[in-house]
């Protein structure tokens, strides 16, 4: 099993098949916030189609496409949301995403989760830039893109498409110098 150790608290599990039913709950617990944010939410959460995602996500892990993960507490015992990141070899480029259950917003999670697979991918990779996408209304998930450094690049009328709208999306970026740069500043104590 692949699994990212983050700090003493906090790691980063690959979603497995055996995850389906925890992370199905998590989904359900959520699924009235989230879906006001990711598209994906607004369908009802099944056991059988977590499943097939998760059965989807493993093919393009092992195709190097994409990484799935689920943000762990205690040892990687109590499962609190997710992090990925799409992988596009051709392009060298990531589209990280992510999102936590309720109970553990503003607690840094997301930050500390992404910033250490954004790490994990530019340097098993070697992607020249990660992109982080999210509806310009959607603050917290905004506040994560500056708290990590990337750079806001413009906004993408109607990005995000919705049942019944489409919300304008903010577009992030990182390029593997500055990521880079922000890591030595954060490894010296400036961040």
């Amino acid at each position: 099993m692949f699994q990212l150790p983050i700090d003493d608290e906090l790691c980063l599990v690959l979603a497995e098949e055996r995850h389906a039913p925890v992370m199905t709950e998590l989904i359900v617990r959520n699924q009235r916030r989230l879906a006001r944010w990711e598209p994906w939410a607004e369908q009802p959460a099944t056991i059988d189609g977590t499943r097939a995602y998760i059965r989807a996500a493993l093919e393009d892990f092992v195709r190097g496409r994409q990484i799935s993960t689920i943000i762990a507490l205690d040892g990687g015992r109590r499962y609190i949301g997710r992090c990925g990141m799409r992988i596009n070899p051709y392009a060298g480029s990531g589209d990280v995403g992510y999102w936590v259950d309720a109970d553990y917003e503003g607690r840094g999670l997301v930050s500390r989760s992404a910033r250490a697979l954004i790490s994990s991918v530019f340097e098993a990779h070697g992607l020249a830039r990660v992109e982080l996408r999210t509806s310009v209304d959607n603050q917290r998930s905004r506040a994560v893109a500056e708290r990590l450094g990337f750079a806001f690049e413009g906004t993408l009328p109607g990005g995000l498409r919705f049942a019944r709208r489409a919300d304008d999306v903010a577009l992030y970026s990182v390029t593997a110098e500055r990521w880079a740069a922000l890591m030595t500043v954060a490894t010296q104590g400036g961040r």
